[in-house]
């Protein structure tokens, strides 16, 4: 009698572990959590790449402030303007950079939004990335938790044909998945895993992605017409020459002049966060609502109650070869 109920509590953890596999379809979100821990770690989630895109996001809020606040006044005075007068011409003449400017600071507020939560997710990122192991793709990870359900089957039908020799395999299958559980840490990387998606929720969208583009040529084209058109054609009313604009601009307007000599690489890294996030987002929404803590909890506890069973059933096989003795 014992053995039976032993055999058929291993064999229905087996069963509930391979369901788990396929109720969660861990072999879809396995392969999409992979490929988006792979992307992310190499081009958004890394403290390097946060903080140059926290310092270039701050250049532009430093044009943005220093617009307004000093070339308006400036120019608009060298050119015999009052500061409506010069906001209008800009706006009538320069079209891109009036709507560059004019987009300026929510384009600042948006970005600050995405580089703060980046921020906040580093470490959940850091162990999410690292499941089942650093080394070990995320792939595996169905395979695994689909192997020892299989595993835990094998055994219940040798316990029913060799009742201490499937005692010991129950054993023996069941501290080494308890045992591979506590050492990776899976359930803490886990719910790792599932606070950074859950934190990522509300800004990973669609609506995110396409705004950030439009952003990305907005500002783009903003930069391009003042540095190719509106900067030379003010510099040649004002009578000056390439050389004394740039010396013009660096002593009056360093955070823009600063800016305008970088925005081909400022542009460029921010193009490259932002195509990662739009080649991802379908991976994301696929991962998005698989909750990961609980089928780590499953796989430690089942294996836990593999071991207990198989440990009941090797005392139990014992007491019987010694009642037949």
């Amino acid at each position: 009698m014992q053995k039976n109920i032993i055999a058929a509590g291993v064999a229905i953890i087996g069963v509930v572990l391979i369901v788990i596999v396929f109720a969660n379809d861990l072999f879809t979100v396995a392969p999409a959590f992979e490929e988006l821990t792979d992307e992310f770690s190499t081009n958004v989630m890394q403290v390097e790449v946060i903080e140059t895109a926290e310092g270039d996001v701050a250049k532009l809020e430093a044009v943005s402030i220093e617009f307004g606040e000093v070339i308006v006044p400036t120019l608009s005075g060298a050119m015999g303007m009052d500061a409506a007068s010069f906001t209008a011409f800009v706006g009538e003449n320069y079209t891109a950079v009036a709507a560059g400017v004019a987009a300026l600071p929510q384009v600042v507020e948006q970005f600050e939004g995405v580089m703060a939560l980046m921020n906040s997710q580093l470490d959940n990122f850091e162990q999410a990335d690292a499941i089942p192991t650093s080394s070990l793709p995320a792939t595996t990870l169905p395979w695994i938790i689909l192997l020892i359900g299989i595993s835990a089957i094998i055994v219940a039908v040798v316990l029913f044909f060799s009742f201490r020799l499937g005692a010991i395999l129950a054993i023996v299958l069941g501290v080494v998945v308890v045992a591979s559980s506590v050492l990776l840490n899976l359930v803490d990387k886990a719910g790792a895993a599932d606070d950074m998606n859950e934190a990522f929720k509300p800004a990973y969208t669609q609506e995110l992605v396409t705004g950030s583009e439009q952003a990305l040529v907005v500002v783009g084209a903003m930069g391009q017409q003042m540095s190719s058109e509106m900067l030379p054609a003010l510099a040649q009313q004002l009578g000056m020459s390439q050389e004394e604009l740039g010396e013009f601009m660096a002593a009056n307007f360093p955070a823009t002049a600063a800016a305008m000599q970088e925005l081909e690489p400022t542009m460029g890294r921010f193009t490259v966060m932002v195509t990662t996030f739009d080649s991802q987002l379908e991976n994301y929404n696929t991962i998005k609502d698989t909750v990961l803590q609980p089928i780590a909890w499953a796989v430690l506890i089942g294996g836990a109650l593999i071991l207990i069973l198989g440990a009941w059933g090797f005392i139990a096989s014992g007491k019987d070869e010694t009642a037949t003795a």
